[in-house]
């Protein structure tokens, strides 16, 4: 999802030696295929840390094996958390090693988890090796888990297909579109599961059900099922009005993230502005909730959302435009009090280049001379982290932006060095999207710009 995606790292994975031993235990634990032809995703399943995990782990297994799509392994140990460390902290070094463990094991996603509540209860993990892709709806990140009530439901089976197909699909080395098909009717089943669970469920598994089920309709939605939509929202819906924020401000601000999430998607189906309003309240609520000192780097995703949705919001509304722009730009000035150029380059860079494009934007807005310079100062600085030789893509992304900026002023003031430097910017962008598969229109585009650029300075010269 998006929420925790602010401390999401990426890591390497193990050496040969470590890779060769973790298949070993992935055998001797039972890996299996159940069915004799392809399978269009490969699961890894570790054994859930806590009494009475390797028998709950069994029983998953039973559940998983019902879908011959999915090839699933046994890990053969479990994925434990560092106590000694603060949750967060947990986390990331468990979702480390499980990616080593996907990479050794060749396989898409990782499912691990613990028993809670004395045994009473187990909660799902879900993990693929390129972590959660930010800003997607349904997408599982590290504070969407699966809990159910121990000793597991009869209809769980059905509800922990869903689930798992979802969490997959986005990374599935298989046919993504047999999965989303798949998905589609596994949810069914899934609807009827939900129906029969027990009154008595612990409360917890309850708000847990209807969000990881909000995950998986939102991502059946994002792989072309537009019904799914309104399930999805009737969902999260259900978990929200089962949570109080003032008591469980994370799990609250997990699910209510999520919500906007699918409300700004459904703007894809009919361009509707109160759509987006409504994205909006969700992400002010959550950095309202959220305390900027305890969860910081989630306080600035919350702000980060929020200016990406004024952003669009500017394109569907004309007349309200440059006030939306400039409610983006103060959105991302928000984000950017907390993330760091010298401790999340990355980050600061990503958030940096978007407050770049909404600056650009804003100096379309009659003669903003002033504007359209900061924007340019602004990519210029993202380009100082963003190096070509190491970030091709993201460098070209922020160099076109830069060219961009500095045609548009060049425009207004007519000074050759900016077009000069829009000229330089256009023709790295060109040549490197040039060499990336499915960027060919992009390139054109940009080319066509370079085209306009050049033909300035000709003129200017002559």
């Amino acid at each position: 999802m998006g929420l925790f995606a602010s401390i999401l790292k990426s890591f390497m994975p193990a050496g040969r030696r470590r890779k060769k031993k973790r298949r070993n235990a992935a055998r001797a634990g039972g890996g299996f295929r159940p069915s004799d032809g392809a399978t269009d995703g490969k699961v890894l399943l570790a054994e859930l840390f806590g009494s009475g995990g390797k028998e709950i782990t069994e029983r998953l297994a039973g559940m998983l094996s019902a879908e011959s799509a999915i090839e699933t392994a046994f890990a053969g140990k479990a994925l434990k958390k560092n106590l000694r460390v603060g949750m967060i902290e947990r986390l990331i070094l468990a979702e480390r090693d499980g990616r080593d463990w996907l990479a050794d094991e060749g396989c898409d996603l990782l499912i691990w988890g613990e028993m809670e509540e004395l045994g009473t209860a187990a909660r799902l993990h879900f993990l693929t090796q390129g972590g959660g892709q930010d800003g997607h709806p349904g997408v599982f990140g590290m504070g969407d888990t699966l809990d159910l009530p121990v000793p597991l439901p009869d209809d769980a089976g059905a509800i922990v297909r869903a689930v798992t197909l979802a969490a997959l699909l986005p990374a599935a080395s298989g046919s993504r579109r047999t999965l989303s098909e798949l998905l589609v009717k596994h949810l069914a089943d899934a609807a009827t599961a939900v129906a029969g669970l027990p009154a008595d469920m612990p409360h917890d598994c309850t708000v847990s059900v209807h969000n990881t089920l909000g995950n998986a309709y939102a991502a059946s939605f994002r792989f072309g099922a537009k019904k799914a939509l309104a399930d999805a929202v009737q969902h999260y819906e259900a978990a929200d009005k089962l949570i109080d924020a003032k008591t469980a401000p994370m799990t609250w601000a997990v699910v209510n993230t999520h919500l906007g999430l699918v409300m700004e998607a459904g703007v894809k189906i009919d361009r509707s502005p109160e759509r987006l309003l409504a994205a909006i309240k969700r992400y002010s609520a959550v950095a309202n909730t959220l305390s900027r000192e305890t969860h910081a780097g989630d306080w600035a995703l919350a702000h980060m959302r929020r200016a990406m949705a004024y952003y669009k919001l500017a394109t569907l509304q004309a007349a309200q435009a440059q006030q939306h722009l400039k409610s983006s730009a103060s959105a991302f000035e928000e984000a950017l009090t907390v993330y760091d150029r010298a401790q999340s380059p990355d980050r600061w860079a990503e958030v940096m280049n978007h407050y770049g494009v909404a600056q650009m934007a804003l100096g379309g807005h009659g003669k903003a001379d002033a504007v359209l310079q900061q924007s340019i100062s602004t990519f210029r600085k993202v380009l100082e982290v963003r190096k070509r030789d190491a970030q091709p893509i993201l460098w070209a992304q922020t160099a076109n932006n830069l060219g961009a900026a500095c045609f548009a002023l060049a425009k207004q003031t007519g000074e050759e060095h900016l077009l000069e430097e829009a000229s330089y910017y256009f023709q790295g962008a060109v040549q490197v999207y040039r060499k990336v598969r499915g960027q060919k229109r992009k390139a054109e585009v940009i080319q066509k710009n370079l085209m306009r650029v050049q033909q300035m300075l000709s003129e200017d010269a002559a």
